[in-house]
Order: structure tokens, then C-alpha cells, then sequence
């Protein structure tokens, strides 16, 4: 295979509409030249993150994370730089040739792994899908799902399959491939029995793969058809998998969540794709598991409204509330469908019909409050004056949590109405939890302020701060750069500085003229690449030859200083008269000719 060369690499990377990718993991807001928003590298409520789209260059301000797009995709996925590559190269139609995945990058083990297992997922995704879709072995996978109402669009939408009822199909499959299998249990895709042999893990199940935001299958839930236990067999926590952080039926709906501003959250994989096939295709789930924190932030830089639509029974009732609590930390607007005791939104089409459901989510959804309001009424006599007492408290407590300042009015007043209270008493009550809540997400767009104080621009010392300029000078300049190299070379004094400066010379020797983002493509070290980015987003002082000069002394006056101290360090130590002499010598030397500059 052929060694990728860095004029494709140029091309897949200028191909790349930075701000477009950013925007499929971050909302971002423009301001002026450049779009911001809330890193995704780090929790924060004011947004710090910068792309800038004429850098092909982003930035944060408050946790120093930067890059650009090949960066971007490597740091959120776990990749390496290859893969990254391809990934782009795949979203521009810009073909590859077969290449040499190391060649580009020292991939870390951990990055390797990785690749092998997502690779590994590929294929045996598309083995249950091709079982099920087309051999008679796949029959009773693809009945079942028939019977439940999925059509075969819905089936090739979603990639679903079926893992054949034998010991060993996935195990000789992935052997067949040379894939090592201790590796592939680690990666959730096979099992080891009681006797030490591998095993499937799957077998005899419908499948729904599992994908990670940007489409790359990363685990899988295997439905049981035969009444077998359990009912569910979900790949468990891997160096791919997490579900604290995966929605089910994401990547498909990420589209339509950003043309609608909407997501419909239910519970289950054939809610999803039964409710996708009804004509809604902004449907997720979360994998098995109660909606988390990570889950309502990535569904909170998308959308403007989540609809609630969990089973109708009682776990399911409390699971929303749950839901709306995690959904109003972040402040976006909440409804719910209440679908009716024992349902689900699969068995709700089933038995009434698409048509119907799509008339609950159109018409009578209900507001979040709405919803508590139904819930806390449960089980409680409010002609009792201490239920009543509590259930107006509970009410006010959630009144206080809503980001939607018209709701909270309407439901004071309902309040005030219904207790005949006076809605100015009920207000006093809320005002203690409204001064605590963050704001909505309306007014959140409309703030422009970013933090502009870099992570590395706190208190540098006047050494440190010369060297940044001249770096800074020097990668958007290669003139800048040759005179730099002339009067200083690589003698700066901060490690990673030198390490950047020697990369510069040797860029710009190459007779490659001054591109910043190509620059920071050929690092391929993480540390480098922020400092790069961080350069990049510098507010600079026009350039001056003799600021230039003064940042050249700083910077030479810093290493003669450093090694000052060494030579005084030397003569503390010293016995010998002699040595002594010519170190005092040189000590004074040295003082001159900090003094003379």
C-alpha cells in the first residue's frame, strides 16, 4: 500500500467545511468572522469555543483544546490520523488510495485498538444484516420484525440483522479474519463460555446495531424472538461503548432533529424505528438505561424542543419525570405524549395506528408542568389541607425549575385559581428557585460575549510572552520565520516552543509557503497542535522589525540568564582554584553582556 500523500491530505482538508462539521456536535452562533459556542471538550455555560472558518481553525478559550477539522474529528472520536483523513475524505467524495494507516501518525496501541474494533463492528454488522436480508438462515429474523410492523425500508435504514443461532458464526467469521478474539471479547462482539472457548454472543436474536453520533457502529443489542432469557442482550461498557453517552437511532435522526429543532425521545430500539417509519424520523432512545446528563447536553445543542413519549405504565411515568428534571438543567423546552396505561409507542401504532400517533405528537402533546401537574395529583386526597399544602410546594419547586417564563405564569394562575391562593404569595415562593436556574436557551443564543483569556495567556513571564509572538509572527510568515531562524534558530527556552520553531524550519525549507492549518496538520502531536491553534487565535500587534528585534533579546537575555545561574551553580560546587577563576570569568562576562543589552 502507498503512503498517503500530503497533497490529498490538503485536499480532504480543505474540503472540509469546518464550521459544518463543528455544528453536527456543537450549536454554534456567528459572530463577525468567526461562530462560537459551548466547547465540547469540556462542560462550561459560557460559550468559549471559536471556529474560525477562514483559520479552518478552532479554538477554546477556556480549556486551551484546539485544532482544525482532521484534529477535531481524531480528539471526538478517538482516531487516529488516517483514519480522520478517511472519514473526511468519505463526507467531500474525495477518493483514496490504500495506504499505510501508521505512516502519517505514530498511532498510540490505544488508537489501534480502536480501529480493529471498529472495524470489526463493521463487518459483523453487515454480516447480520446480509443474514437476515438474505438467506434462509435469516428467515425467522426477518418474520419476526414483519410481524412487529417493521417494513424492510425500515430495516435497511436502521441496518438491522439477525445473528444466527450457532455457537461459533461470529467467532469463525472474525477468526477468518485474522481479528484477535481475547481482542473481540474485550470489544463486546463475542463471549467466553465456562469451558474457556469463545462463543456468540448474539446468536439467535435480532440485532439492532448501535451507533455513535457520527454513524460508526460501535455495539449492539440483540432482541430475543423465542422467548429465551433474557430478553435483551446489549453489549457492555468497551473502549467503544458507553451509554451513558448513546442515544439509539442518533446518527439516522441528526438530520431531521436539525431541520426540525425537535426530538422525540422514547425508550425502546423498536419504538424508535416503529415511530421513524410513522413519518418521525427526529426519534432516539437511550440504550437501556435512564436519560443521563451526557444525553440531554448532546440532544441540547441540536434541538429547541424534546417530546417526552415513554411507556404509559407506571415506571414509565416516572422515567419522564426524570427525563424533564435532566432536560430543564439545560433549558430546553419540554413536552409529553401520555400515551395510555400498559402502552408503549411500538404497541400504541400497532394496535390503534400511524396515523393516530402522529395525531398525539401533533395535537396533544402536553407541557412539562402539565405533565407534573398529572403526576404529583397521583395518589394524594386534596381536600386533605397537608396533601394539598405538599402537593402546592412540589408544584412551586417545579414551577421554579420551568425555563419558560410564560408557563410559569400560566401555571401560578392555574394555582392561584384552583387553591384560590393569591398568585403574588405563590410568585414569592418561586422567586428564591428562579434566581437559581440557568437561563433559556432563547436568551442563551442571544448572548455574544465569548471569553477571550486564553488558558495560556495567564501570567506569562516577559520571556515566554516574547517567544509566543515570534511563533506567532513566525507561522504567519515565512519571511518572518527565515529571519527568526537567522538570529535565534531553535534556541528558545520552552521545550515545546523549540520543538515548534525546528517543525517551522523545516516547513518552510521544504519551499512550502506560510498555512497555518497545513502546519498544524503535519505536527501530529496533540500538545503542539493546541499551542498552534492557540497562536492562531492570538489578538497580534501589527508587525514591527523592531518589535521583533525586542522579542529576539527577551528571549536571548531569558538564556543567558538560565545559563548565569547554571555557571553560579557550577562555582558553589567547585573546589578546584583554577576552575574557580575561569568560571568567575566567565560569570562576569556573562553579566556584561546582559547589561549591554
Amino acid at each position: 500500500m502507498k503512503r498517503l500523500p500530503d497533497e490529498l491530505v490538503d485536499q480532504v482538508r480543505q474540503a472540509t467545511d469546518i464550521v459544518e462539521l463543528i455544528s453536527e456536535r456543537v450549536e454554534l452562533k456567528k459572530q463577525g468572522n468567526r461562530y462560537s459556542g459551548l466547547c465540547p471538550f469540556h462542560s462550561e455555560k459560557s460559550p468559549s469555543f471559536s471556529v474560525s472558518p477562514d483559520k479552518g481553525m478552532y479554538y477554546c478559550f477556556g480549556c486551551g483544546a484546539g485544532g482544525n477539522a482532521i484534529t477535531f474529528v481524531m480528539e471526538t472520536e478517538g482516531m487516529s490520523f488516517p483514519e480522520a483523513v478517511t472519514k473526511l475524505a468519505d463526507r467531500t467524495d474525495i477518493k483514496l488510495p490504500e495506504f499505510e494507516r501508521s505512516d502519517q501518525t505514530e498511532s498510540t496501541p490505544d488508537q489501534e485498538k480502536k480501529y480493529r474494533m471498529r472495524e470489526a463492528h463493521r463487518i459483523v454488522a453487515d454480516l447480520y444484516h446480509e443474514v437476515m436480508l438474505q438467506t434462509a438462515a435469516g428467515d425467522v429474523g426477518r418474520e419476526y420484525l414483519e410481524k412487529r410492523g417493521i417494513q424492510e425500508p425500515a430495516m435497511r435504514e436502521f441496518k438491522l440483522g439477525y445473528a444466527p443461532d450457532q455457537d461459533r458464526f461470529t467467532v469463525d467469521s472474525l477468526a477468518r479474519r485474522n481479528f484477535d478474539l481475547d481482542e473481540m471479547v474485550e470489544a463486546g462482539l463475542i463471549s467466553v463460555g465456562r469451558d474457556g472457548d469463545y462463543r456468540d454472543r448474539f446468536n439467535g436474536r435480532v440485532v439492532f446495531p448501535i451507533s455513535d453520533r457520527d454513524g460508526t457502529i460501535v455495539g449492539f443489542s440483540g432482541r430475543s424472538i423465542d422467548g429465551r432469557d433474557p430478553k435483551y442482550v446489549n453489549t457492555a461498557e468497551t473502549p467503544l461503548f458507553n451509554k451513558s453517552e448513546l442515544l439509539f437511532g442518533f446518527a439516522q435522526a441528526r438530520g431531521a432533529m436539525r431541520k426540525s429543532k425537535q426530538v422525540v425521545l422514547v425508550e425502546g430500539n423498536l419504538d424508535v424505528v416503529r415511530v421513524a417509519q410513522a413519518g418521525i424520523p427526529y426519534t432516539v432512545a437511550s440504550l437501556g438505561t435512564a436519560l443521563t446528563p451526557i444525553h440531554a447536553q448532546n440532544l441540547g445543542r441540536i434541538v429547541d424542543e424534546v417530546i417526552v413519549c415513554y411507556d404509559g405504565d407506571k415506571a414509565g411515568r416516572a422515567a419522564t419525570l426524570k427525563a424533564l428534571r435532566l432536560l430543564e438543567d439545560i433549558a430546553v423546552d419540554c413536552s409529553v405524549i401520555r400515551l395510555p396505561d400498559e402502552e408503549d409507542p411500538d404497541s400504541f401504532i400497532g394496535t390503534q395506528s400511524e396515523e393516530s400517533f402522529l395525531r398525539l405528537i401533533e395535537q396533544e402533546r402536553i407541557s412539562s408542568l402539565e405533565f407534573k401537574s398529572f403526576y404529583f395529583r397521583q395518589g394524594k386526597n386534596l381536600r386533605l389541607e397537608g396533601e394539598r399544602v405538599r402537593y402546592i410546594e412540589t408544584m412551586l419547586e417545579e414551577i421554579g425549575r420551568t425555563a419558560n417564563p410564560l408557563l410559569r405564569d400560566i401555571y401560578l394562575g392555574k394555582l392561584a385559581e384552583e387553591f384560590h391562593l393569591s398568585k403574588e404569595s405563590l410568585l414569592s415562593q418561586v422567586k428564591p428557585l428562579q434566581t437559581q436556574h440557568i437561563k433559556p436557551k432563547q436568551e442563551r443564543r442571544q448572548e455574544t460575549q465569548v471569553v477571550t483569556s486564553s488558558p495560556q495567556d495567564r501570567t506569562f513571564s516577559n520571556w515566554k510572552r516574547a517567544e509566543r509572538f515570534l511563533l506567532a509572527y513566525m507561522i504567519r510568515s515565512e519571511e518572518v520565520g527565515f529571519e527568526v531562524r537567522d538570529q535565534l534558530g531553535v534556541a528558545f527556552n520552552d521545550p515545546a516552543h523549540q520543538l515548534i520553531a525546528g517543525k517551522l524550519y523545516e516547513f518552510y525549507g521544504a519551499n512550502t509557503p506560510a498555512d497555518p492549518d497545513r502546519f498544524l496538520t503535519m505536527l501530529h502531536d496533540a500538545s503542539l497542535q493546541r499551542i498552534v491553534a492557540d497562536l492562531e487565535f492570538m489578538l497580534m500587534p501589527e508587525y514591527d522589525p523592531d518589535l521583533l528585534s525586542h522579542y529576539i533579546r527577551a528571549v536571548q537575555n531569558e538564556r543567558q540568564r538560565r545559563m548565569l545561574d547554571e555557571e553560579k551553580s557550577q562555582l558553589s560546587q567547585q573546589t578546584d582554584i583554577r576552575a574557580q577563576a575561569e568560571l568567575m570569568q566567565a560569570i562576569i562576562e556573562r553579566k556584561r553582556r546582559l547589561k549591554d543589552r
